[in-house]
């Protein structure tokens, strides 16, 4: 089951998914299909032609770090920290503007924790949702240079601090500017402030390794994964589309809860988080990670069937308590009592079916 978690995560990545289909080099290295045909549990979709799963061939995972991926993570943090320049001669603040402000919230006239801008400047975009109700829109039509109060309450229940719910509130707003964002510069003193290092080179250096150690730690889930999406390649499947349209269906939600959870949108979740892919390229790769995750389960239900791959008893309680260890669990009787002993076998014989051809895999 530990396996199986990785292999789901492996092909999530960070949605940069190859095709469903999988490479041609890794197919036509592994041509040497069976005849099978194999469904997974109530599925409308299967294998028709189960392609070569004993010793297939991959190619070789690098732990290498490029210079195209470290330009990345710097690309990303200028995206997550662009600067701010006043837009010259407005000073009336509109729908969808961006106002740099500082801000005091207080209750029955006393500041409250977390309800203070702290003299730091807080670049606000208006229509964001980003503050209670009323906060931006009480801002619409206000001067910049200006101070103003803006008697609120708390939604409720107000999740962010239940404490606050219902309350009624009054912020001080001071409007400095009326700003635009516009791309920040590379500079020793963008690193010193947005990150841990004091310089480009030390950035740099400190990212290089960070990078090649997860390289490292993720290297035997992604040979596992390359190796099992070679078998994908060669196989032939009948995809039902209505449980692919649920599968991504998941994926999108799961993507806007991480959205929700950091506290902007779905867009900006993407621009910032995902190196800034839109939203219609990230549709289309749910849609292409769903179909890899359906047929990725297919083969290794098909393999596992071909085989005829079960596990002991023996086997069974030492991986359930392996499972309850690694979880956490009260128990492994706790833990198979909370996903049920089903649940609990069908894993690890997905890890046993894994087991079984990645053993035979060989580097291309």
């Amino acid at each position: 089951m530990k396996k199986r978690w990785i292999l789901a995560l492996t092909l999530a990545g960070a949605l940069a998914m190859t095709a469903a289909c999988g490479g041609k080099k890794e197919a036509e290295a592994n041509e040497a299909p069976s005849e099978t045909e194999a469904e997974t549990g109530g599925s409308k979709s299967k294998v028709v032609k189960l392609g070569n799963y004993k010793g297939v061939k991959a190619e070789a995972v690098s732990t290498e770090v490029t210079e195209e991926e470290i330009q990345a993570e710097i690309d990303a943090l200028l995206a997550f920290y662009p600067a701010t320049k006043p837009i010259e001669g407005k000073t009336v603040i509109e729908e969808g503007d961006t106002v740099n402000i500082d801000y005091v919230g207080r209750m029955d006239g006393e500041p409250f924790a977390g309800g203070s801008s702290q003299d730091q400047g807080y670049d606000l975009t208006i229509g964001s949702g980003s503050f209670i109700a009323g906060f931006e829109e009480g801002l619409i039509g206000k001067e910049i240079g200006n101070t103003y109060d803006l008697n609120l309450k708390f939604p409720e229940p107000y999740e962010r601090n239940p404490d606050l719910s219902g309350k009624d509130v009054v912020f001080e707003v001071t409007v400095h500017e009326i700003v635009e964002f516009v791309d920040a510069e590379w500079t020793d003193e963008f690193v010193a402030a947005y990150t841990e290092y004091d310089s480009i080179e030390a950035y740099r250096e400190g990212m290089k390794a960070t990078l090649e150690a997860e390289k490292v730690q993720n290297q035997p889930a992604e040979w596992e994964n390359r190796v099992i999406q070679a078998v994908v390649a060669d196989t032939e499947f009948d995809c039902d589309a209505e449980e692919i349209e649920s599968i991504k269906t998941n994926i999108v939600q799961e993507y806007e809860m991480y959205a929700a959870f950091s506290g902007v949108e779905l867009g900006d979740f993407l621009k910032y988080y995902m190196n800034g892919i839109t939203e219609e390229e990230f549709y289309q790769q749910a849609a292409e990670r769903a179909e890899n995750q359906l047929k990725s389960q297919l083969v290794i239900d098909a393999i596992s069937d071909a085989e005829q791959i079960t596990v002991t008893e023996e086997e069974y309680q030492e991986g359930l308590k392996g499972l309850a260890d690694q979880y956490g669990a009260e128990s492994p009787e706790a833990f198979e009592e909370q996903y049920g002993r089903e649940t609990v076998e069908a894993g690890l014989i997905f890890d046993k079916t894994v087991d079984f051809v990645v053993g035979q895999a060989a580097e291309l």
